[in-house]
């Protein structure tokens, strides 16, 4: 009988933890199963589950609303390994917190969790996105139990501390182990203070890590830890060719820890926001309301794409002081809008610590033939585009997340569809195309051909892909999801509606 080890598939990056099994599995002498996880049928199949990042309020309350966290409860509590990543970390955790002085608890922050591991979590203990880097972990290799055994009999190092990196996210941190006889630390970092942090524990089937092992290069340390004690549960052998290390540290990281800006950190923030919503807000409360009603994240604005086009004049960013208190607001990424071309804006949002600019055809555009150089900048980018060749252009410029425009304030989906079948029937059509093909398709779209290469064999964009303009209804948004597209943007004219 085969192994299952299931995903939990609500939102976040799961797909690119499902990739990391499947390269395991790939090489490995024992096949297990990999399972999408979104019902109770599908949980009850598995015989280990790893909670994905994310948003921790968004997973927890499509959880709850579908009555999924009563069931997650009772698995955590069978004794089955279960790995939380970041947000799994949050919704494993006993006790939580988002002050320093460890004075708020799980309870009146009305954020639904699992429980199951104990200790005490510091949600976004870094900060905003700006804050987000690949930072230097030290992994306590004697706390390890490797359960994998190799068919070639060789042995692994066996050094008490070792060197490895990982990305943190806009990351929590475990502040307190709550049972010291039963909770091991794994890994830990040192804060910019110079503080020891501990990102990484183990309470007998439970693993958590405050980082994201998935979105860092080829490191599959972690899920190989974790399928070995999958295995063990089972009194089963987990046979492997190779016995993954830690992955090694980068030079450039060496010489400076952490590293704020990567191009690696900036697609992994969008990453999280996979198989979620943001919504557009007007003001905190609206901010609030879209995150305790699930939202992965908000844009912050002051007109809604509907009043901008029948108010006319000139739609410029937002007033800092809105986008300030809509960030005081809410826990969840908060994403802000600037003008085309126009970089001074962008540099003031970045200066506020929005997560994510976008610079939006919804305002009126400040440079008719440039677009700003987004690559410089320490946050990721959003841009619209309408067609493959657009959003290859785009993310060439240094756009992180790609848009497709749709008709923003209408209410009515057509745009949005037409955009997304040219973009994916386009990518479709690379695939049948030979070297040379390429070559000349690259100059047809006007895109670079590295980044037509990239797509090709991705199957994808090379960034994540939302759907825009026009999205009013449940129905249009799984029309657009269906399509391909990551997640969706809902305008906030949502809120002016007869039934929000």
């Amino acid at each position: 009988m085969s192994v299952t080890i299931g995903v939990l598939a609500l939102q976040g990056d799961f797909t690119e933890n499902i990739q990391v099994l499947q390269r395991l599995n790939d090489r490995s002498a024992d096949k297990f199963k990999i399972l999408d996880v979104r019902d109770r049928d599908s949980l009850s199949a598995c015989d280990g589950l790893i909670i994905p990042g994310g948003e921790s309020t968004s997973i927890g309350v499509v959880a709850r609303d579908y009555g999924l966290i009563d069931a997650l409860q009772s698995y955590v509590a069978s004794g089955k390994p279960v790995w939380g990543i970041c947000a799994g970390l949050i919704l494993l955790s006993a006790k939580l917190t988002n002050s320093t002085t460890v004075s708020t608890t799980a309870a009146n922050m009305q954020q639904p969790l699992i429980g199951g591991l104990s200790v005490l979590t510091h949600r976004n203990y870094f900060g905003h996105q700006n804050k987000s880097a690949l930072r230097t972990i030290y992994i306590q290799h004697r706390n390890l139990q490797r359960t994998c055994t190799l068919s070639n009999n060789s042995h692994s190092s066996q050094k008490r501390l070792i060197e490895s990196m990982s990305h943190f996210i806009r990351a929590p941190a475990i502040m307190k182990i709550l049972d010291t006889s039963s909770v091991k630390e794994l890994a830990f970092i040192y804060n910019d203070d110079d503080e020891k942090i501990t990102c990484a524990v183990e309470q007998g089937s439970v693993l958590a890590t405050a980082f994201h092992p998935e979105v860092t290069g080829n490191d599959a340390f972690w899920h190989q830890y974790f399928i070995g004690k999958v295995y063990t549960s089972l009194n089963r052998a987990y046979n492997v060719d190779a016995l993954v290390s830690p992955i090694a540290m980068s030079t450039a990281l060496q010489m400076t820890s952490p590293l704020y800006g990567l191009w690696s950190v900036k697609t992994a923030m969008p990453r999280m926001l996979q198989g979620g919503v943001i919504m557009d807000v007007v003001n905190a409360q609206q901010a609030r309301i879209a995150e305790e009603a699930g939202a992965c994240a908000v844009m912050a604005l002051e007109r809604i794409p509907a009043d901008i086009k029948s108010d006319g004049g000139v739609a410029r960013m937002s007033d800092p002081k809105l986008i300030r208190e809509i960030l005081q607001s809410v826990s969840i990424p908060v994403m802000a809008k600037s003008r085309i071309g126009h970089f001074g804006e962008s540099k003031i949002l970045q200066s506020l610590g929005v997560d994510c600019i976008d610079e939006s055809e919804v305002l009126t555009a400040a440079d008719e033939q440039y677009h700003i150089h987004k690559h410089p900048f320490g946050v990721p980018f959003v841009c619209g585009a309408r067609d493959l060749g657009e959003a290859l252009r785009r993310i060439a410029e240094g756009a992180a997340m790609i848009r497709l425009k749709g008709n923003a304030g209408t209410g009515n989906v057509m745009e949005a569809v037409r955009h997304a079948r040219l973009t994916f029937d386009a990518i479709r059509k690379l695939q049948s195309m030979s070297d040379d093909e390429v070559y000349d398709y690259a100059k047809q779209i006007r895109a670079p051909v590295e980044l037509v290469k990239i797509t090709k064999q991705l199957r994808r964009l090379p960034v994540v892909t939302f759907a825009a303009g026009g999205i009013a209804t449940p129905a249009d948004v799984m029309l657009m999801m269906e399509l391909g597209c990551d997640g969706v943007f809902v305008g906030s004219g949502i809120f002016k509606s007869g039934n929000p």
